[in-house]
């Protein structure tokens, strides 16, 4: 098997984004009437009828050894949700970085997509501490954050961003649930409020899987941007599983990311459970 590259280096929010999101490959980020309508949707009662906890673990290691874990958690109530997610390194990974990277992010199920309200980072790492907050409004987006983003920066970023680029959690909590028939296509767009960035979809019909390509678009350095065309990151190969809910809502979790190429490393899921109980797989 093939695993993916996980440089100790690489940004925190990569790495957090390529762990959950990746398992939406169904939607993309400007969608037309059709794409929405072959969305799975959910009507007021059946949103409200979705009150479950789902939580996730994964271990994420580089050339057999563990680095870091990823602890997930949504909850779904009164047709809205909230979720938690941690990164932390441990074993050799806390030799070269002993950090912590804390998400949250709460918002609205709506009929064939996600509407979020909040959403939070905050990383702390030997370098120091970092902190971005969106708050959603009136479709725009209210973005703090700890060091603060350069005036210039911040002016590209708000130029590119529109109502259907959301954060990270939202974005993995939105394609999991309202993802279309055929996945593994379309093209999204994601910002965790300092940065937006492409990932493109595509399916691998040899192999029977899916892959997506990471392309950095606004908020990056010019030293970032150079690096990223030089030697642009490799292609993810996703596996997924679907889970179904009270007999009736279809989910779909990664349980393993790896990469096309690169140093032997990988991101798999050890524990899944619903509603406090553990699931096979």
């Amino acid at each position: 098997m093939k695993h993916i590259i996980l440089k100790l280096t690489i940004q925190p929010i990569l790495v957090f984004f390529m762990i959950t999101i990746i398992l939406l490959f169904s939607m993309c980020s400007t969608v037309d009437g059709n794409e929405l309508n072959d969305r799975f949707e959910y009507d007021i009662e059946k949103r409200y009828f979705i009150d479950d906890q789902i939580n996730l673990e994964y271990d994420i290691k580089s050339l057999g050894l563990k680095i870091a874990k990823l602890n997930f958690e949504v909850n779904f109530g009164e047709a809205q949700y909230f979720s938690n997610a941690t990164v932390k390194t441990q074993g050799i990974g806390d030799l070269f970085s002993n950090s912590i990277w804390t998400f949250s992010a709460r918002g609205i199920l709506s009929k064939n997509d996600i509407q979020p309200k909040f959403y939070n980072n905050h990383i702390e790492t030997k370098k120091g501490v970092g902190h971005v907050s969106i708050v959603y409004r009136n479709g725009k987006h209210n973005i703090l954050a700890r060091p603060e983003i350069k005036e210039n920066k911040l002016i590209r970023l708000y130029e590119r961003l529109n109502v259907q680029t959301i954060d990270p959690i939202s974005s993995m909590i939105e394609m999991s649930m309202y993802h279309n028939k055929d996945i593994c296509t379309g093209e999204w767009e994601v910002t965790d409020g300092r940065r937006i960035f492409s990932i493109q979809f595509a399916q691998e019909l040899e192999q029977n899987i899916c892959t997506a390509k990471f392309i950095p678009l606004v908020g990056f350095s010019d030293k970032e941007m150079k690096k990223y065309e030089d030697n642009p990151v490799p292609l993810f190969m996703l596996q997924l599983m679907k889970i179904t809910i009270k007999d009736e809502f279809i989910f779909l979790i990664p349980i393993s990311i790896n990469a096309s190429e690169g140093i032997s490393g990988s991101i798999d899921l050890v524990d899944l459970s619903i509603n406090g109980k553990s699931i096979v797989f």
